[in-house]
């Protein structure tokens, strides 16, 4: 290869080099916002569905893009008779000045007992709801009771909770 041939190709490969522009890629960040949904049978096929589109914030203009929406069922094994249904709770905020909350995952659908105990031992709220199979949040108002210290209890079947529980 002669000196010109080496200088031609050195420089038609800097010029390709330079000459391209190189673009940064944009990560689109999903969010999936359902409206509605449902779920059916039809012979032996169980149909889940909802009615939702992801959002798609660009990072270029913050305009928004829409998409077909998705939903993944939370369906959880039969349980035994005598399984504890409770698997977990979480209350919050605690202190509370307005509402305070319940967060429980239950293993099956059952009723769940909340009271909440001031110190002299009077139950000043009582609720028993109906609640389904997965996460459950319940929400108590709490700014119509005095400041201080109350106990919260939580029955669900045999299993007995007692927490302690501020009110400012």
């Amino acid at each position: 290869m002669s000196n010109s041939t080496r200088a031609g190709t050195c420089f038609l490969f800097l010029f390709i080099l330079f000459s391209t522009t190189t673009r940064a890629q944009i990560i689109l960040n999903r969010y999936v916002t359902a409206t509605s949904g449902g779920e059916g049978t039809v012979g032996a096929v169980k149909l889940t569905y909802t009615i939702g589109e992801p959002i798609i914030s660009f990072i270029t203009d913050g305009h928004f893009a829409l998409t077909q929406g998705f939903q993944q069922p939370e369906e959880l094994p039969p349980v035994k008779p005598g399984t504890r249904l409770l698997k977990e709770y979480l209350i919050f905020p605690n202190p509370a000045s307005t509402n305070l909350k319940i967060q429980m995952d239950l293993l099956a659908p059952s009723y769940v007992q909340v009271e909440l105990i001031n110190t002299a031992g009077q139950t000043l709220y009582s609720t028993q709801p109906s609640m389904g199979a997965g996460r459950n949040t319940l929400v108590i108002g709490v700014n119509r009771f005095a400041s201080g210290i109350y106990t919260l209890k939580l029955q669900v079947g045999l299993q007995i909770f007692f927490e302690k529980v501020i009110i400012q």
